[in-house]
């Protein structure tokens, strides 16, 4: 076995030596290494900056994916909540149309059940109505799809409500569709 000595690990005690123990020959020796010292301090100041902005994109990167992904979550919910919405006017159409009698029935109090569950599911949801109803007509969230003369209702408010219209927290989901008053003709 071998022993090492402790040479091959000291540390030049001159500052002219070089790290491999040999002596610069002249100044000019000196001033070139000093120059490549500048040099690589300068390429390893380049590649430090050149991976902070990498982490910074990557940062950035996964930042918009996940906002991306949160956005299609939102889009895809609102998307399936579009599609139940015509499902509940079709259950308000059948109770609205059903007669006293028939609404005693257990089929029709089966069929109320499963609109006041599909309510609670909108409701779990944040989903509410559009309050339409002689309101003044907004754009925004009225559709109209016709007007008509009324005296008890001012002009540019709404006269009858054709279709409820919804909303998931400040989002329209769909439009209410309205009848808007209009000025009675004078005759």
């Amino acid at each position: 076995m071998s022993v090492q000595s402790d040479d091959s690990l000291k540390i030049p005690s001159q500052p002219d030596q070089a790290a491999d123990g040999a002596q610069p020959e002249s100044a000019d020796d000196l001033d070139k290494l000093r120059a490549e010292l500048a040099e690589i301090a300068q390429k390893a100041d380049e590649y430090l900056r050149l991976a902070q902005r990498t982490q910074a994109d990557f940062i950035n990167y996964r930042r918009r994916v996940d906002d991306e992904r949160v956005q299609l979550a939102r889009d895809a919910t609102i998307t399936f909540l579009q599609r139940l919405l015509p499902i509940l006017d079709d259950f308000e159409r059948a109770s609205a149309h059903a007669a006293p009698a028939d609404l005693e029935s257990n089929w029709a109090r089966g069929v109320q059940l499963v609109e006041r569950n599909l309510r609670g599911l909108l409701a779990a949801e944040d989903v509410q109505r559009i309050p339409a109803e002689g309101a003044e007509f907004d754009p925004r969230e009225h559709e109209a799809v016709g007007r008509q003369p009324s005296g008890d209702v001012p002009e540019g408010h709404v006269l009858h409500v054709a279709r409820q219209g919804y909303r998931k927290g400040e989002r329209v989901i769909r439009p209410a569709q309205v009848v808007v008053a209009t000025r009675p003709q004078a005759t």
